[in-house]
């Protein structure tokens, strides 16, 4: 009965698991400026740019289960990384930019907002994986293991003609208990 006792008065150990979803460009993305003229659209293949121009499209993705969302500096559950997996379905290479920002204006106490933009690139005749992509990491919002967030981080990429956004990633822990 002792031995009960005192192990049921033992303190519990929160446990993080490293967590990672997936989410695909259909679902996650949209036209940052409505066009109705637009060739850009979800479909089964990814989000794809099937007209002839260029088009700003954003992607939004969700917290993951734990996160912070007032923390200005990295909290356990803030993602550790963002990415987003393109293609060419043209068969032609592309270069084009996406900026990926961590919070959202007038945020309080939430992570200060920081836009950080990469370059894609996709070069299918000369690379047997033709894909391309943009990921975001800690050291580029000024986290060490986490990027600092609201709970809230989007992607908005000026998508060429021929280019699919097929899905977007993120990793980040999650406490599980004990």
């Amino acid at each position: 009965m002792l031995v009960a006792c005192s192990l049921a008065s033992m303190p519990a150990h929160a446990v993080t698991q490293t967590r990672k979803f997936s989410t695909a460009g259909a679902r996650l993305c949209t036209l940052s400026i409505p066009d109705p003229g637009a060739k850009a659209r979800p479909k089964a293949t990814g989000f794809r740019n099937e007209g002839t121009t260029n088009v700003f499209v954003i992607c939004g993705f969700d917290s993951n289960p734990g996160q912070s969302q007032v923390s200005a500096v990295e909290s356990p559950g803030d993602p550790s990384m963002i990415a987003l997996l393109f293609s060419s379905f043209d068969g032609r290479p592309h270069s084009f930019p996406c900026t990926g920002v961590n919070s959202w204006p007038g945020g309080g106490e939430a992570a200060p907002m920081q836009y950080v933009q990469q370059m894609v690139s996709i070069d299918p005749p000369n690379d047997p994986f033709p894909y391309g992509e943009a990921d975001w990491r800690p050291f580029e919002f000024g986290g060490v293991n986490r990027i600092p967030t609201s709970g809230i981080f989007s992607v908005t990429c000026l998508l060429p003609p021929g280019v699919a956004i097929l899905f977007g990633g993120v990793v980040g822990s999650e406490d599980v208990g004990n």
